[in-house]
């Protein structure tokens, strides 16, 4: 009996030592491996984060990046728009008291001119500055440029009125005596080359801003085949004069329509 004892002592010592050991170590294992993960998972939200953190970041400095070239670029418009508005108040400050006192006068007799209102002629200036102005003019029935508002650049020199001013259309129109290639816009009529170059035009003792418009209003209703811009358009003109006219009609529609 006692050795039965013995035995059965032993063997359940050695059942219970091997299934604590076995629970132990599965506890530990399990402890451990619940460790583990939670560790893991905490490192991998933490990567997360960082992560996250950094992409954050990145997209803060790339909004503060697009932000500053915004600003630069801002900045560069308004010094191009402040450096063009110097150079004409600079313009103005140096120009002749005699000369800016003349165009101020000129400009406000054109805009009450009942001809020129006849003929459609609307009057403004860029920038207060009186030496640049901008006339708008319809294009009359009839024509091929009805229905379009065809706008004129009216530059004075500064030494004005011993040069005429420079006129120039400023939307493209098809036309025989308008550069539409190399100077875009050029008006080419003798008598405004003439009192540009030499201030005064010999076929008239007294030429002005109001007589010039007329002439430029006449182009409208003629083709001086005598000095045109391009001998294609000329020989359109002579040999094909209605397909000139679609022409001149298909430019008014992109170009020049209101």
């Amino acid at each position: 009996m006692n050795n039965n004892m013995g035995n059965m002592n032993m063997n359940n010592m050695g059942n219970m030592n091997m299934n604590n050991m076995g629970n132990m170590n599965m506890n530990n294992m399990g402890n451990m491996n619940m460790n583990n993960m939670g560790n893991m998972n905490m490192n991998c939200m933490g990567n997360m984060n960082n992560m996250n953190n950094m992409n954050m970041n990145n997209m803060n400095m790339n909004n503060m990046n697009m932000n500053n070239m915004n600003n630069m670029n801002m900045n560069n418009m308004n010094m191009n728009n402040m450096g063009n508005m110097n150079n004409m108040n600079q313009m103005m400050l140096n120009a002749n008291p005699q000369v800016l006192t003349r165009l101020v006068k000129e400009y406000k007799l054109c805009t009450q001119d009942n001809d020129l209102i006849q003929i459609g002629c609307n009057f403004g200036i860029e920038n207060n500055n009186y030496f640049t102005w901008r006339v708008t003019m319809m294009g009359p029935k009839n024509t091929p440029y009805d229905g379009g508002l065809f706008t004129i650049a009216i530059n004075f020199p500064p030494d004005y009125p011993n040069h005429g001013p420079e006129f120039k259309f400023k939307n493209r129109i098809y036309h025989l005596n308008v550069d539409f290639q190399r100077d875009l816009g050029h008006i080419c009529i003798n008598s405004i080359n003439e009192w540009r170059t030499t201030g005064k035009v010999t076929s008239k003792p007294i030429y002005t801003v109001k007589q010039a418009l007329f002439d430029i209003f006449c182009l409208f209703y003629n083709q001086g085949t005598t000095s045109p811009y391009s001998d294609e358009m000329r020989d359109l003109y002579l040999q094909n004069p209605k397909k000139f006219e679609e022409e001149a009609r298909k430019w008014t529609q992109m170009y020049a329509a209101i």
